[in-house]
C-alpha cells in the first residue's frame, strides 16, 4: 500500500514533462516572502529586474543563456519559488549556503543529459543533497535530515512509472507544503539576470604533489619545508605578479586587498570576490577587449590568494596565474623562490 501511494504522490506531478521546462531546470523554494534578499542570495542584477509572464521569461532565458543565466521569482504561501529555465544555480552551494541563512531551502534540478540533484539547506548550511536515481548516496553536514520526511515514498516505483523529476517535486511538496501544479505559473513572475558568485574556494589534496613536473624540485621541496607565512608571501607574490602583468594593480580593490597582505593583515575575500563576480559580469553584458578578460582574470589568481590554507594558495595561484596572458612558469618559479627567501618583488 505504501508503495502504491508513493508512486500515486509522484505521478500528481507528471504534468512537468508536458510543461516548458520539461528538459531541464531548476526550481529552488525558499522560507520567506521577501524576494529582495532571495534574489541577492541568488546573485541578481536589480538594476536589470523586469516583471515577465513564464512564457516570455523563459524566451529571455533561452536568448541568453550562452552570456549569462536568469531567474524568476513569484511568491507561493510562505515560500517563494525561484525558477531557472535551463539553470543550475540553485545546486550550489556557493547560492544555498547564501539563500538558506536564516531560513530554510529546497532545490530540485533536471537537465537534458538526465542529471538530477535535490537539495535541502537550513541557516546556511547544506544539510544533504543526493542525485534523485540515487538518494541512498547523500552528502551534506545532515545527510539523513529528510529520511523522515521521505518514508512512505517508495523510491523505486515511482521512479519507473513517473520518473524523477516529478519524484523530486513530491519530495519537495511534503518539505515545503506547497504542491506545484500549471497554475502557479500562471501570472509575473519578477525576473533578473543572474551575475554568478565565483565558486568557493576548495581545498586541494596533496597541492605539492600536484606541481611535481611543472615546477622545478628544489621550488617544491622548499614549499614543503617553508612555514605557514612564506607560503603566504609566495601566493601573495605570485597574485601582485599577476595584477602587474594585466596592468590592474591600481584598482582601488586590488591595492587594498594586497596593502593589508604586505601589513599582515587578513586579506578581505569577500571584496575581492565581488570584484571578480562584478567585472565577469561586464564581461558578458558588453563586448570586453582581451585586456580586460585577462584583467579579471589576474583578479581570479588574487581571489585564489585569500585561500585559508597558504600551502594550497600558492597551489591555485600559480594554477590560476597560467591563464594570465604573458605570465611563464620559469617567471612564476622565480616569483615564488623570492618570496620564500623574504624577497618580494
Amino acid at each position: 500500500m505504501r508503495s502504491n501511494a508513493g508512486s500515486h504522490e509522484a505521478e500528481r506531478f507528471g504534468w512537468i514533462h508536458h510543461s516548458t521546462i520539461q528538459e531541464a531546470a531548476c526550481l529552488t523554494f525558499v522560507r520567506g516572502t521577501d524576494i529582495d534578499p532571495v534574489a541577492e542570495a541568488f546573485g541578481a542584477v536589480s538594476d536589470y529586474a523586469r516583471e515577465l509572464d513564464f512564457d516570455e521569461f523563459c524566451e529571455e532565458s533561452f536568448a541568453h543563456h550562452e552570456q549569462y543565466s536568469m531567474i524568476g521569482i513569484q511568491v507561493l504561501g510562505e515560500w517563494s519559488l525561484v525558477v531557472e529555465d535551463n539553470g543550475w544555480q540553485g545546486t550550489r552551494d556557493e547560492v544555498l549556503r547564501r539563500v538558506s541563512a536564516g531560513t530554510e531551502a529546497v532545490s530540485a534540478f533536471w537537465n537534458v543529459d538526465r542529471l538530477t540533484r535535490f537539495s535541502y539547506a537550513v541557516d546556511g548550511e547544506l544539510w544533504t543533497a543526493f542525485e534523485a536515481p540515487l538518494p541512498e548516496y547523500r552528502v551534506g553536514s545532515r545527510p539523513d535530515a529528510l529520511e523522515g520526511v521521505r518514508a512512505g515514498m517508495s523510491w523505486s516505483d515511482a521512479e519507473r512509472e513517473s520518473g524523477t523529476v516529478p519524484l523530486m517535486l513530491a519530495l519537495a511538496a511534503r518539505v515545503t507544503g506547497q504542491t506545484l501544479t500549471p497554475s502557479r505559473f500562471e501570472g509575473d513572475f519578477v525576473t533578473f539576470p543572474v551575475a554568478a558568485w565565483p565558486d568557493d574556494l576548495r581545498d586541494v589534496p596533496d597541492a605539492l604533489d600536484r606541481l611535481d613536473g611543472r615546477y622545478p624540485r628544489e621550488l617544491i621541496e622548499a614549499l614543503r619545508v617553508a612555514d605557514d607565512a612564506a607560503r603566504r608571501r609566495a601566493a601573495v607574490a605570485v597574485a601582485r605578479r599577476a595584477v602587474q602583468s594585466a596592468e590592474c594593480l591600481d584598482h582601488p580593490v586590488i591595492s587594498a586587498v594586497l596593502a593589508s597582505a604586505a601589513d599582515g593583515g587578513r586579506m578581505d575575500r569577500a571584496a575581492i570576490s565581488e570584484a571578480v563576480r562584478e567585472w565577469t559580469w561586464l564581461l558578458h553584458l558588453h563586448r570586453a577587449t582581451s585586456k580586460v578578460r585577462n584583467q579579471v582574470r589576474a583578479a581570479e589568481v588574487l581571489r585564489q590568494a585569500t585561500h585559508d590554507d597558504p600551502l594550497v594558495a600558492v597551489f591555485t595561484t600559480l594554477s590560476a596565474a597560467g591563464h594570465v596572458r604573458g605570465l611563464e612558469t620559469g617567471e612564476l618559479a622565480a616569483v615564488v623562490a623570492r618570496a620564500l627567501a623574504d624577497r618580494l618583488d
